[in-house]
């Protein structure tokens, strides 16, 4: 289909081809089948070009005007295949009714009008549009030839407002076909009372394709639409080079690799088969690159004929005779070794496209090759850099979410040196790598054509694996360093993205709360990842989530084997993560839709940050027990990023279930000495990365007060201190991890207290066993209910006298006498916590820490809250010491 942009000379041997082998194939697959009736749509360059050359006079070509020349002279190659046709089917008007119709420059709906196989009424009405959209620029309109050439038109006196506009006629450049031609329509019409009805509309196309790009893409493409393209069929051959490890080790038998091998051959055979036949301005041709240990016996052993390796004759069987054999003299096992050194041979032979494959793969989807030809393309347009720049990898069934099996151009292996990847790969971590440094580009992508893996995917695989440890670090990073140095100097338009991966250790799975986490959007200039590390293998929601979600390539889903606690999860998320930073969010979390957004611009406004602290803000208090909660203090840091000086750049530590970590190879990770329901790790991770930033010139914890979420009351705000007091038990041991961040109390507080009672009432019990004095007795009791009296008391009087304007910003909807029950369940939580926190030092041995207290705020806000708490200790105390003394004046007198 095309103008003379499409079917100028350039192009006449391809066009010729294409147009004979499917004509006659039609033809002959018509008389096989005992077709009645055969339509041909010919054209009207059949007709001799002498009776269309230059002359004012208008030329009106009847259909007998074919032969009215003598020998016939049509219009190129294309012109002369379409007459040939009608020649070929009249030689079949016996067997079948034949029926032919030479167009003249028919237009209709969907019809192309930008790209170069379009005419010229579309063309013309597209420049014209485009001149009258962008009023910036001159009123010109590009015109092929002298403007004198004469055609029949369907309807285009409608299709063209001159206005103002002058022409610019290209005489000299373009190809511009016969002077004049129109269609003589008497016949067609007396024979088949026919006449034109259609009419051709371009603006509501225009429009359209304007509307999805940005602003300057508009630019560029008003641009373009000012102007003709000349489409070249001739282009070279794209070959898809498949690189094919194989072994015959490691099976229940050799020749089961062979049978391996030959189900992949079909495979590929059925998969490529129309993308290598077809008639079109693409041609694919794949190649296949076997990759065999030098010592592998079997699969060397030659064919009956002696020239080809038994496994070469077994590809030609199934119709693969493009085959090269690499033979690998390297370490058993050493996959990655066998895929570098046939990529190299690949590109030293211009292959255009890379498939790092397996031999115990099985391609499921036909069409893969154009898709991923047409990912690259797209890549190059979306993104703004060289064409062949990217990773494209299958969805592999057997193992969801993974970039296994990627497909790279021959760029990558220009920019490298004709090396595929790093040598530091062995067998494992090779293909994710080369998706995760495309990704730092935006320029990674699977497509949704699919791949099943066998040995090595879902089953074990024939060798040790081996990862390359520390590879999202080093050799990524020295990876993306080069590329990045070669771009800015052959591309520099191009530019990288942030990284953000969103890790998410959840035990309950819940939907509700994962959907709007997964559905969380990111800006043009970032690129997001969402990892799912599942706590809970029994949990019946997993295959639900995976069929949701497990096909998109930016989401990770993986389960523990063992429920091993939030913890250890978030550490494996870390260990998927390659990009640049990651925010943690808790499963049951519902972010504010433009949290990635606000995360973005609060790393770019501070790069050199060990991370940030979100906000994490809990629905309105309405009842006792959650307003208490608040009131004991346990929520105080979760919305600690709006307390704290908005210049603060060494926050003291934020909650995980919002926050943001710089990732760098600083060996941190969230220690498992903690419980496994939490309690002290989020404090002691962010202490630890943001020591390593700054012994190494980095920034401390940033607040970022616009990534916002909100947290859902525990277990629907029913009533529990457990969580509390569990937390408690694990924040305990930061005592002893960071000595520098705690300081003595001068006065015990409740649970050292009820400690010492516990201690005085089992002494009592065992002294009124023996001498039936309950003296001791009664003075633990006594302690023990003056310690319980005198911390409510002291909670009511700061609470509702002392520190009021605290207690007033609270988001409460709890109103009257509540309060005063709120205050005094807050004073039991705290004591609860207090009370974790002993027993933890208990456990752990660590005796000699008891009366030691954590500085929460890691003098971030100076001697403030450590004097608070000091002070609050020796007035509880006081309020003790008074109570205990009015109870053992009446118990004991």
């Amino acid at each position: 289909m095309g103008g003379m942009g499409a079917i100028h000379e350039a192009n006449d041997f391809v066009i010729y081809n294409d147009n004979s082998t499917m004509t006659f194939s039609l033809v002959h697959a018509a008389v096989d089948r005992g077709i009645q009736r055969f339509f041909y749509a010919s054209s009207a360059c059949v007709y001799p070009t002498s009776l269309q050359h230059h002359g004012t006079n208008p030329v009106s070509l009847r259909e007998h005007d074919v032969w009215s020349s003598g020998a016939p002279n049509p219009q190129g190659l294309y012109g002369l295949e379409k007459l040939n046709s009608e020649l070929l089917l009249m030689q079949f008007v016996e067997k079948m009714q034949i029926r032919i119709a030479r167009f003249h420059n028919i237009f209709g709906p969907y019809g192309a009008w930008v790209g170069g196989h379009e005419k010229a009424p579309a063309s013309q009405l597209r420049k014209a549009l485009a001149a009258h959209m962008d009023p910036s620029t001159q009123h010109e309109i590009e015109i092929w030839g002298d403007g004198k050439q004469q055609r029949s038109f369907l309807y285009i006196d409608n299709c063209m407002d001159v206005g103002d506009l002058h022409f610019r006629y290209m005489d000299d450049s373009r190809p511009v076909g016969v002077h004049a031609r129109n269609s003589n329509n008497e016949f067609i019409t007396k024979t088949l009372s026919w006449t034109p009805k259609i009419t051709l509309e371009v603006r509501g196309e225009m429009e359209k394709m304007l509307s999805d790009n940005a602003k300057t893409a508009q630019t560029e493409l008003l641009s373009s639409f000012k102007t003709s393209k000349v489409i070249y069929l001739n282009r070279p051959t794209i070959i898809f080079a498949i690189l094919l490890p194989i072994t015959s080790r490691g099976l229940e038998g050799p020749e089961k690799s062979l049978d391996n091998l030959r189900i992949f051959a079909k495979s590929l055979v059925r998969t490529t088969w129309r993308d290598t036949r077809e008639l079109g301005l693409v041609h694919f041709q794949v190649k296949i690159y076997l990759g065999i240990d030098a010592d592998d016996e079997f699969l060397l052993r030659p064919a009956g004929n002696g020239e080809m390796l038994n496994i070469e004759s077994l590809l030609s069987e199934e119709g693969i005779t493009d085959v090269s054999t690499e033979i690998c003299n390297v370490s058993r096992g050493h996959v990655c070794a066998i895929w570098r050194q046939c990529a190299h041979r690949a590109w030293k032979e211009k292959a255009d496209y890379l498939v790092l494959m397996g031999d115990d793969v099985v391609l499921l989807d036909e069409g893969w090759m154009r898709d991923i030809h047409e990912q690259f393309t797209l890549i190059a347009q979306h993104e703004h850099v060289p064409q062949g720049m990217g990773c494209v990898a299958f969805t592999d069934v057997t193992f969801p979410g993974m970039p296994t099996f990627p497909v790279i151009h021959r760029t990558h292996m220009d920019t490298f040196g004709g090396q595929v990847i790093p040598k530091v790969f062995i067998n494992q971590d090779g293909d994710p790598f080369l998706f995760q440094l495309y990704r730092k580009w935006g320029c990674s992508r699977m497509i949704p054509s699919r791949l099943s893996n066998g040995i090595g995917g879902s089953l074990p695989a024939r060798y040790i694996q081996q990862h390359a440890d520390g590879w999202t670090f080093g050799p990524l990073t020295e990876a993306a360093s080069v590329l990045e140095a070669s771009l800015a100097t052959s591309f520099p338009a191009a530019t990288r993205k942030m990284t953000l991966d969103i890790v998410i250790p959840s035990y309950r799975v819940v939907l509700a709360f994962l959907d709007p986490i997964l559905a969380l959007k990111e800006s043009p200039t970032c690129d997001t990842m969402f990892i799912v590390i599942i706590d809970n293998p029994h949990s019946p929601k997993i295959t639900e989530l995976e069929a949701k979600y497990a096909h998109r390539s930016d989401v990770r889903i993986r389960v523990n084997e063992s429920n091993l606690g939030a913890s250890a999860s978030r550490n494996r998320g870390m260990k998927e993560s390659a990009a640049d930073w990651i925010l943690f969010l808790d499963d049951d979390i519902t972010p504010q839709g433009d949290i990635l957004i606000e995360a973005e611009k609060a790393i770019r406004s501070n790069p050199q940050a060990a991370g940030f602290i979100g906000n994490i803000y809990f629905p309105v208090a309405s009842t006792i027990f959650t307003n208490a909660v608040h009131l004991a203090g346990v929520t105080y840091f979760w919305d600690i990023a709006v307390k704290m000086p908005q210049n603060e750049s060494d926050m003291p530590w934020g909650v995980t279930a919002n926050l943001i970590a710089r990732r760098v190879q600083d060996g941190v990770e969230f220690d498992l000495q903690f419980p496994k329901t939490g309690g002290g790790e989020d404090i002691d991770f962010c202490r630890k990365k943001r020591d390593f930033s700054v012994a190494h010139g980095g920034e401390g914890f940033y607040p970022a007060p616009r990534v916002v979420a909100t947290h859902p009351w525990w277990s629907d705000g029913q009533r529990s201190y457990w969580r509390f007091y569990m937390w408690s038990k694990g924040d305990g041991g930061l005592i002893k991890l960071y000595p520098n961040l705690t300081y003595l109390d001068q006065s015990p507080n409740s649970a050292e207290l009820l400690l010492i009672s516990t201690a005085s009432t089992v002494l009592g019990a065992l002294m009124y066993l023996f001498t039936r004095s309950s003296i001791v007795f009664i003075v633990s009791m006594s302690l023990a209910m003056a310690t319980v009296i005198a911390n409510i008391v002291h909670d009511m009087y700061r609470h509702l006298w002392r520190d009021t304007n605290r207690t007033e910003a609270l988001r409460s909807s709890l109103r009257g006498p509540g309060w005063a029950v709120a205050v005094a369940e807050s004073a039991l939580i705290r004591m609860a916590s207090e009370g974790g926190r002993l027993i933890g030092l208990l456990e752990r041995g660590e005796i000699m820490l008891i009366g030691h207290r954590f500085d929460w705020f890691t003098g971030r806000a100076g001697d403030a809250p450590m004097n608070e708490e000091i002070m609050n200790g020796q007035q509880r105390m006081a309020l003790v010491a008074l109570i205990f003394g009015v109870l053992c004046f009446k118990f004991c007198y």
